[in-house]
């Protein structure tokens, strides 16, 4: 681990660098909604689990989406604040009616950015319509795919970069088995001037078939008993997962060595790290790629900062899903007011990563007002 790295092991509080509210100020007056819009995807991956996506999952009703954005720009004048939204899933480009919720939320004068994550795997011509109303758009790279559909998605986001009206990133997942191929991706993006990170994948946290296939599907199913229990399982298989991650059984040692040396090129800094003495500003992915992603025990401002929408329309605190449940789409919302000690051994998604912390009351001068 070079200096950086060492200076880094170092920090005593995080803040966020995702936007000029962030930037500008400590307590950002922004707040960070990730909306998992929906499990549905046309993908496959072997570590995308059971709980992030499926085949036959139910899309949000067109109606409803609305009726979460209108409540999201009342809370931010209520609270003085802007809101960021992020939306990901499963695929949210599968909805049928997804252009449409975007073209919604663009609309509400309080939205300051508005993110999409998806596969890459849609037409050219669906994302340039959305480029119409979104602020950034991420590309995850998946390279289980065969390599003629990963080039063809490589074709279209040289084409999608060209679009100057947005931010475009790409996520290059790391995968295992994959690193010939990984190392010829990043030179054709360098050379096309695409911003990436190199995503360190997480194991796969069950090892059976992640998608239950339609035809699959037990006589007794019933679709609204699983949405109904579906967050308190998410929360304890996450939970369980995330405490026995280990990257050691996932990569050989030369791509662990990879990994390590990696030094990132056309990337971008969204996270800045407050030393006692210095801050740093890197991108979150750095720190994952180091094992620098855990906070354990620290005062954390989810749910301040941040709010994590799921499928089933319960929201949360982040993506990590602790703390209280807030309430649901389309009833009255218990918003915190505090932040929480955190309880997890790693923090895991990068939208919570850079949600302020600090490591105990003696640093929180470096993130509050």
């Amino acid at each position: 681990m070079d200096k950086l790295y060492k200076d880094v092991a170092d920090h005593v509080a995080v803040s966020s660098l995702e936007s000029p509210e962030h930037a500008a100020r400590k307590d950002p007056k922004i707040i960070t909604i990730t909306w998992f819009l929906g499990k549905r995807c046309n993908f496959d991956c072997s570590y995308c689990s059971s709980y992030t996506h499926d085949n036959y999952s139910p899309h949000i009703k067109k109606e409803r989406a609305f009726h979460f954005l209108d409540q999201l720009e009342m809370y931010s004048r209520e609270k003085e604040k802007n809101f960021k939204l992020c939306i990901t899933g499963g695929e949210p480009f599968v909805h049928p009616e997804f252009l449409e919720i975007l073209k919604y939320a663009k609309e509400k004068s309080k939205i300051t950015q508005l993110l999409v994550v998806t596969n890459g795997s849609l037409p050219l011509s669906m994302y340039e319509k959305s480029s119409e109303h979104l602020s950034n758009i991420t590309i995850s790279l998946h390279l289980e795919q065969p390599d003629t559909i990963v080039y063809n998605t490589i074709d279209k986001i040289i084409c999608l970069n060209r679009i100057k009206k947005w931010f475009l990133s790409v996520n290059l997942m790391a995968l295992p088995g994959k690193f010939e191929l990984l190392e010829s991706i990043i030179g054709k993006l360098q050379s096309n001037k695409v911003k990436f990170v190199l995503r360190k994948i997480d194991p796969p946290n069950q090892h059976n078939k992640t998608t239950i296939r339609k035809q699959d599907l037990p006589s007794d199913f019933n679709i609204e008993i699983e949405e109904e229990h579906f967050s308190k399982n998410k929360i304890k298989k996450k939970n369980k997962w995330n405490e026995a991650l280990n990257h050691d059984e996932y990569y050989s040692k030369e791509e662990s060595k990879y990994l390590d040396n990696f030094i990132p090129k056309n990337t971008w800094q969204n996270i800045k790290l407050h030393c006692p003495n210095k801050q740093l500003e890197l991108n979150a992915d750095d720190l994952k790629i180091k094992n620098l992603n855990s906070w354990k025990g620290w005062k954390c401002y989810i749910g301040i900062d941040s709010l994590y929408v799921q499928h089933t329309g319960e929201i949360f605190r982040g993506n990590c899903m602790q703390g209280e449940l807030i309430g649901k789409l389309g009833e009255q919302l218990n918003w915190p007011s505090d932040p929480i000690i955190c309880p997890i051994k790693w923090c895991t998604c990068n939208s919570d990563m850079v949600v302020r912390k600090a490591k105990n009351n003696n640093f929180v001068k470096f993130i509050d007002d």
